[in-house]
């Protein structure tokens, strides 16, 4: 059996499961100290040449969301820091949005690397229109069966995210969704992560 990919989860991984390391200003968090705080989370780069390895393998989660009490001007300025290490770690993000999603296109057309939108919860219209712009998308236990059922198999990742449960059941009903079967999609996914993560 294929070793399941989870993208994102805040809990130690079941047997079988495997993640990516990364690391992140969350909005929820962000305070006006958040260069400092970047700088503690993601360390020092490699120097250039050498064979020290990198690390993380993504910065995140970070984002913008417009419900949580932080100014969303603070927010703003944290987010567009961390894209900053992201081209220049040449590191994937690992994408928090609510209702910033406008805001999180239009930055991300300045960027090079892969965005991952995780948790998304939004309707096909929506997921076409971030998959059309080269987002990826990581549904997690509560998602729009339409939009996984309609995502493109090579912008397709799943998560369990704050939830304490392995992530078998949402591969057993993503496979249904999408009317394959559990190792045919865990193939897909681990393709997917490997053309984004490095050292998988």
């Amino acid at each position: 059996m294929q070793q399941l990919f989870n993208l994102h989860t805040h809990h130690p991984l079941p047997e079988g499961e495997t993640s990516i390391r990364n690391c992140g200003l969350h909005p929820w968090h962000t305070t006006a100290d958040y260069r400092r705080t970047l700088a503690l989370f993601l360390g020092p780069l490699p120097f250039p040449g050498s064979d020290e390895p990198q690390l993380l393998q993504a910065i995140g989660e970070c984002g913008l969301d417009r419900l949580c009490q932080t100014p969303y001007d603070l927010q703003m300025s944290a987010f567009k820091a961390q894209i900053g290490e992201s081209e220049m770690r040449r590191l994937p993000m690992i994408i928090h949005c609510v209702k910033a999603f406008d805001d999180i296109i239009a930055l991300h057309a300045t960027a090079t690397q892969p965005w991952v939108i995780h948790g998304f919860r939004g309707k096909p219209q929506q997921l076409q229109q971030l998959t059309a712009q080269g987002f990826y998308i990581s549904f997690g236990i509560n998602h729009n069966s339409e939009s996984l059922a309609q995502c493109p198999a090579e912008r397709l990742f799943l998560e369990t995210d704050d939830e304490k449960t392995a992530i078998v059941p949402l591969y057993e009903r993503a496979a249904a969704t999408r009317n394959t079967d559990v190792e045919t999609l865990a193939t897909q996914i681990w393709s997917n992560a490997r053309a984004i993560f490095d050292n998988l």
